[in-house]
Parts: structure tokens; C-alpha cells; sequence
């Protein structure tokens, strides 16, 4: 029996078979794109919650510093002024180095910093930032390099504790003067008839309740609301420009005087026979051999001169076509030739051109023995464009607008000003547009109303109502219908504080008042920095409440399994490059070049691997919320895992899950291995 795919001849069992492989392959096929959505969304979770542990660094140039980077920020004035007595940097250069600085400024670039920052630390960092970068530290940059990080962020350090202090007398509440209460007076007891009538008082003893802190108000913030202008980010230099191209190949000058027809005829001597022209070019001449110097040391011995011609040492000049100055000219050249030693162009004719056009030349024709033009006609020129409209609307001076009123205007605006006709009436609305609140209405009193004058007054004075510009607030008053729907105007636009205003905005309008006071509140976007915005937010809110500090801690454990996630994937993981020059076969002689260039290979290493070391513990600090529960135990414990400075770092990274997993690994397989046969110690 033949057996189809589908049919009547198919069996019962084929059947259920063939359903079940298309049931099943459905099944799988949903199940794999929901997998693939499910790996989409976890991945776009991914870089979401990274994205917001980024935003919690703060500023672009922040870096995390460890303890012995801020001991030795806390040694740098001591030290600027040691170097200045000695006349050579020497302990400022170690502490760039302490800092974790490399490639370092040298000495000559450090010792100017040291002698203009004298007075202030922080002024040297700015002006070793000025001197490395080219830009001041006020500038916004849209990336910072490792060094420009730890550079600005030495200057913070050495500058918070002063901006807090400055922070503290800014926001510092009013004092208000309470009224003193009023002495209660005792009043006169009447005697009773008897004591055992006085009443008596039975005291209850309540334990003391805390009442909840609430943070003192704050000042009158008046003159920080002035309007604010974020300056752009410092755009990034030009890129160099493209090399020149190479120079063209320039033909032998022999070629190019063979096809211009330049020769030289000697005349008749009694050398040259009369049936032999010799043929000199100048490229002959170059191309003449030189004498030996053997040649040359006996012609000077016997005062013979061996300098060349003048003739020849002098550049042979370009010919440039013939010109008169007359745009209408052309000319026919026919070829160059040499008259008493000077190249000239021959021309076979001159036609001059009528003004009006370009002449189309056909050619030139050859008869009865004259040369004739071939005449086309003339390309036409374009018209001339017509001149712009004048701009006596943008010009409205007072002299302009006296002379529009007095004279008509004639340059097609057609601007009247009561020198002809009446005044246009506005548009009058005779009918009512639908919205969603109304269906379409006719207005009747304004269909059958003959009276202009009446409906546009009323029409003016309902509009005024309609937008309360009687009352004259301000001049955001005044909004027109069609501008109803559109956002309110914000007062944040032009001013510094806005409307609500958070702890950031604050910081935003207070520091820029104390830049003379304190370089640190120079630095781009110091308002997002994470300790500045604690102390704003206690200011205002006061402490964290204990549902609070829970979330703060679920969130820290959250970012901390999701970095880990995300390291396993291969973030913070520092490759070695391969080299070529560390393949193939070399002998001992090889051996001191090897090191050397093994040496510099470990270097770079080395220093990539601190970099990304630096990076990720930046992005990892902020997780930790140190600023709002600051500790210094913690801070040392967390840096002597991530290292800080180039100089504490190993090859081997033990707080790195991936490479602490390869190494188990790896340790895993030597661990279990079968001995051969006779391998095995004898007892």
C-alpha cells in the first residue's frame, strides 16, 4: 500500500506521529522566542541598573581615592613648601606618584606648578591640570582620563571640609525672636474650715517620649534665584589635517621640450661634418658625464676651471600661457619656440569676443591659405538676480518707524499706517469650533450683526477676559488661546531654584557664589557630588528613617550581584595582548633583547590592567554609600582588595570572581592525575 503524507492511505498511527511532530515543533519554536525575549529584557535590565550605578559616581571626573592617596593629599602643602626652599621637586614628585599619576609631569612642568600654587595645594593641582590639558578646571570635558580624574579629585578633597564649613553659614536658619512667656502669678488660696477639704494632686509618672527631628527651616534664599546658564562642554580639538598628497610624476625635461619642438642648431664649424646635424637638448646637458675627482684634483692643479656654466645652474622657469587682462580674448597657440635663448609661444590667431556672451568656437578652418573661425554662437548668461527685499522691518529705530509713518513703504510690504484707508478689522468669528467639552455652535449675534465696530470690541474685551491680562501679572500674563494647551512656563528656565527644587539645585546656585572663596567650587558639575548632595538632603529632610537605610542596604547587596553577574561576563577582565615578537624559535643571544622588550610588555600590562582596576572601583564605591555613612575602616578594608595605585598591583587579582574561578579550575585538573606505571615512589 503506498503510504502519502496526508491522505486516506496514511495510517492511524502516521498520523498521530505526524501531529505530534508538528505540535511539538511549535512548541519549541514559541519556547525559543520566548527565551530570546526573556534574554533580551534581562539584558536591557542590565544595562539599565548599570546605567544607574554610573549616575550614583556623581560627576564625569569624580574618582574614588583610597586612604593612602588622601594621607599623601594631606602632606602636599608640607611638601610644596620644602620643595620651594630646596629649589627642586622632589617630594611633590613622590606624591604624584603616591597619587597613582602615570604618565607623570616632569620636572621642569612640576616645579611651576609647585612655585604658582605656594599659597594653596589646591592651586597647584589646578594649575598642573592647566598645564597638562590646556584648559582651566572649569572647563566641562565630555570624557577625563585617569590622571585628570585623580587630579580633580584631589582638588575636592582638599577643598570639602571648606565648602562644607562655607555650606554651613549659607543655609543657616534665621534666628527668630520668641516672645518670653508671661510668669504665671499664684493666686491667693482661700482657707477652708477644715484640712481634710484641700484637694489633692496624684501624679502619674510617663516615661519621656523623643520627639522626631525636624530639620531648622531655611534662610531667605532670595539672592541665589538669579537666573543660571550651564556653560557646554569643552568640544574636542580638531583632528590634524590629512597629509599632502604626493607630488605628481614629472616628465624628463627632454620629453617635454621634444614634444614642445625645442632645439638648439649649432652653426657650421670645422668639427661637425655637412652631412650630420647634432641635436642639443638640456637634458643632454645634465645627463653629460662627470669627470673622476683624480680628473678633476690635476685640471685645479694646473689652474684649469671645473665650475659649471652659469647657463646651466639656473632653473628652468614655467611657461605661463599669454594674458591681457581681457576676460573676452582667445587665443590660438600653435606652438613654442626659442628665440635668442627664450622660450615663446607661437600663436596662429586672436579672436576677441563681443560683451554680451561667451563666443562658441567650432574651430578653425584653412582656406585660401587664410585661417578662419568657426563661429557656434554665444552661451547665454544667466539674468541678473533680482535684489533681496529691503530690511526696513528688522531696522525699527525710531528715525525708520518716523519715516515709514510719514512715507509710504515701496518695497512690497505694503505696510499702512492711516496714510491711506481705515484700519483692518481682526477676523470676526461667526461661528464656535468643537471640542471635546462642545459640539460645533453658530454664533447668531454675531451673524446678523452689522456692526464692526461692535463686534470687534467685544471680541477684543472677551479675549482679554479670557486670559485675566487685566490684572497685569507679570508678563507670563498675557497667553493667547491657542497658546492654552501648550506647558506652562516654568520658572526654573530662567532662574536658578525653579519651582521645586531639589538639594542638587541648591548646591547648583549656592557653590557658585563661593568660587572666589574656594577653587573646589570651580569644578564642572561639583553639585552632583554624592557627599555635598548628603549633607543638602540631612539639611533639609534630616536623617534616614529605618525603612530607608533597609532599602539602601537591599540596594547595595542588588548592585553588588549584578556587578559580580556582570564581571562573569567579562567585565573588569583585562586580556594579554599577543605579540608576534614572543613566537618562534630563539637562542641565548636573544636573551637581553627579550627581556628588555618583556619588560616594557609587562609595563603595559600592567598599567591597562590598573585602569580597568580604577575604573571598576569607581563604579563599585558609590554602591557602598560611604557618603551617607561614611567610614574609614570600611574605606581601607575595601581598597586593599581594589587596589588604587599602580603601584600596589598584582598580576594576580584575587577579588576578581573570574580569574579566582580560572584558577580553580586549573588547580582542579593538576589535582586528580593518574601516575603512569612505574611512576609511583618506592617505599
Amino acid at each position: 500500500m503506498v503510504q502519502t503524507k496526508n491522505g486516506y492511505e496514511t495510517s492511524y498511527e502516521d498520523r498521530k506521529q505526524n501531529r505530534l511532530q508538528v505540535v511539538y515543533r511549535r512548541q519549541t519554536q514559541e519556547r525559543q522566542i520566548f527565551m530570546q525575549d526573556l534574554k533580551e529584557i534581562r539584558r536591557q535590565r542590565e544595562i539599565r541598573l548599570f546605567k544607574t550605578m554610573k549616575n550614583l559616581i556623581g560627576p564625569t571626573w569624580l574618582q574614588a581615592l583610597s586612604v593612602l592617596q588622601r594621607k599623601a593629599l594631606d602632606t602636599l602643602e608640607f611638601s610644596i613648601y620644602q620643595d620651594l626652599l630646596e629649589g627642586r621637586p622632589t617630594r611633590t614628585a613622590s606624591l604624584m606618584k603616591e597619587l597613582g599619576l602615570y604618565p607623570r609631569p616632569n620636572t621642569v612642568e612640576l616645579m611651576t606648578c609647585v612655585y604658582l600654587g605656594r599659597n594653596d595645594p589646591k592651586e597647584m593641582l589646578a594649575q598642573l591640570f592647566l598645564t597638562t590639558y590646556g584648559h582651566p578646571i572649569e572647563g566641562k570635558r565630555c570624557y577625563y582620563n585617569l590622571n585628570a580624574r585623580l587630579v580633580l579629585s584631589g582638588i575636592l578633597y582638599l577643598g570639602l571640609e571648606n565648602l562644607l564649613e562655607l555650606l554651613r553659614l549659607r543655609f543657616l536658619p534665621d534666628k527668630e525672636k520668641k516672645p518670653p512667656k508671661p510668669k504665671p502669678r499664684p493666686q491667693p488660696q482661700p482657707q477652708l474650715e477644715s484640712p481634710y477639704l484641700q484637694e489633692m494632686t496624684a501624679v502619674l509618672y510617663l516615661r519621656p517620649k523623643r520627639k522626631p527631628f525636624r530639620p531648622a527651616p531655611l534662610p531667605n534664599l532670595d539672592d541665589l534665584n538669579d537666573p543660571y546658564e550651564e556653560e557646554p562642554p569643552i568640544a574636542k580639538p580638531p583632528p590634524p589635517p590629512p597629509p599632502r598628497p604626493p607630488p605628481k610624476k614629472r616628465l624628463p625635461r627632454s620629453y617635454c621640450d621634444k614634444i614642445a619642438g625645442v632645439m638648439n642648431i649649432e652653426p657650421y664649424s670645422t668639427i661637425t661634418t655637412t652631412h650630420t646635424i647634432k641635436t642639443v637638448t638640456q637634458g643632454n646637458q645634465l645627463r653629460k658625464t662627470k669627470g673622476s675627482k683624480m680628473s678633476i684634483a690635476l685640471k685645479k692643479s694646473y689652474g684649469i676651471s671645473v665650475s659649471r656654466s652659469s647657463r646651466g645652474d639656473k632653473r628652468r622657469k614655467r611657461l605661463t600661457a599669454p594674458n591681457t587682462g581681457i576676460s573676452s580674448t582667445q587665443y590660438t597657440i600653435n606652438g613654442v619656440s626659442k628665440v635668442h635663448g627664450k622660450k615663446v609661444f607661437v600663436l596662429g590667431n586672436v579672436s576677441t569676443l563681443p560683451p554680451e556672451g561667451d563666443l562658441i568656437n567650432g574651430g578653425f578652418r584653412l582656406i585660401n591659405g587664410e585661417y578662419i573661425n568657426i563661429h557656434c554662437g554665444f552661451r547665454g548668461r544667466p539674468p541678473p538676480q533680482k535684489p533681496g527685499i529691503c530690511d526696513c522691518v528688522t531696522n525699527w529705530q525710531d528715525a525708520v518707524f518716523k519715516y515709514v509713518k510719514e512715507n509710504k513703504c515701496r518695497c512690497g510690504h505694503l505696510y499702512d499706517y492711516g496714510n491711506e484707508g481705515i484700519f483692518p478689522p481682526e477676523e470676526i468669528p461667526y461661528f464656535q469650533k468643537p471640542s471635546r467639552f462642545s459640539p460645533f455652535q453658530f454664533n447668531y449675534h454675531t451673524i446678523y450683526n452689522l456692526d464692526e465696530k461692535q463686534l470687534f470690541v467685544e471680541k477684543k474685551f472677551k479675549k482679554i477676559w479670557d486670559t485675566d491680562s487685566t490684572l497685569h501679572i507679570g508678563d507670563s500674563a498675557v497667553i493667547e488661546k491657542k497658546d492654552k494647551k501648550k506647558k506652562k512656563f516654568r520658572r526654573s528656565s530662567a532662574t536658578c531654584l525653579g519651582q521645586n527644587p531639589k538639594p542638587e539645585d541648591y548646591l547648583k546656585c549656592a557653590l557658585r557664589q563661593m568660587r572666589r572663596l574656594n577653587i573646589a567650587a570651580k569644578l564642572p558639575d561639583i553639585h552632583l557630588v554624592p557627599e555635598l548632595k548628603e549633607w543638602m538632603r540631612w539639611r533639609i529632610y534630616g536623617p534616614f528613617t529605618k525603612s530607608v537605610k533597609k532599602d539602601m542596604l537591599i540596594k547595595s547587596f542588588m548592585f553588588w550581584q549584578i556587578y559580580c553577574g556582570l564581571e562573569k561576563k567579562g567585565l573588569g577582565h583585562v586580556y594579554p595582548k599577543q605579540d608576534p615578537k614572543y613566537k618562534g624559535l630563539t637562542t641565548w643571544k636573544n636573551k637581553q633583547d627579550l627581556n628588555d622588550k618583556f619588560r616594557k610588555y609587562t609595563l603595559k600590562y600592567k598599567l591597562d590592567l590598573y585602569r580597568t582596576y580604577a575604573y571598576s572601583t569607581n563604579i563599585l564605591w558609590p554602591t557602598m554609600f560611604q557618603a551617607e555613612f561614611p567610614n574609614k575602616k570600611f574605606r581601607e578594608i575595601f581598597f586593599s582588595y581594589l587596589f588604587s595605585r599602580i603601584e600596589d598591583l598584582q598580576l594576580m587579582h584575587p577579588y576578581n570572581s573570574r580569574e579566582a574561578a580560572e584558577r580553580a579550575n586549573i588547580l582542579s585538573k593538576k589535582r586528580y592525575i593518574c601516575k603512569p606505571d612505574g611512576a609511583e615512589e618506592k617505599d
